[in-house]
């Protein structure tokens, strides 16, 4: 298999791990739009279910994303004949959306303190 077929199967797999992640946002973002025009109607369950679906495709974004960004970052390095722009645009993306939660959880936590 060639360099360029790999980039792009990681270049694809750097997407599909980061497309349930946005789809389980969008879903949590209709849930709490509806959620604020029908008062009362939301029960405690509901909030359950919406952390355990951002954990879930959280980790599925970084076993998959993250993953597949680093083998991504191991081509282009092994391969220096490899400018592939768009695949470094995609790793930056990759890892925004990877880094974005920590970093919001951690902001969180330490004004706390």
């Amino acid at each position: 298999m060639s360099t360029n077929v790999k980039l792009c199967i990681a270049n694809v797999l750097m997407l599909a791990g980061i497309v349930p992640l946005a789809l389980g946002l969008a879903w949590i973002g209709a849930v709490i739009a509806y959620a604020q025009q029908h008062k009362g109607q939301m029960g405690a369950s509901d909030a359950f279910l919406m952390m355990g679906v951002l954990f879930v495709t959280y980790v599925f974004a970084v076993v998959v994303s993250g993953a597949s960004a680093l083998w991504s970052a191991v081509l282009a390095k092994r391969h220096g004949g490899i400018r592939a722009r768009s695949a470094r645009v995609i790793r930056w993306c990759v890892a925004v959306v990877l880094l974005a939660p920590l970093l919001w959880f951690a902001g969180v936590a330490f004004s706390l303190w």
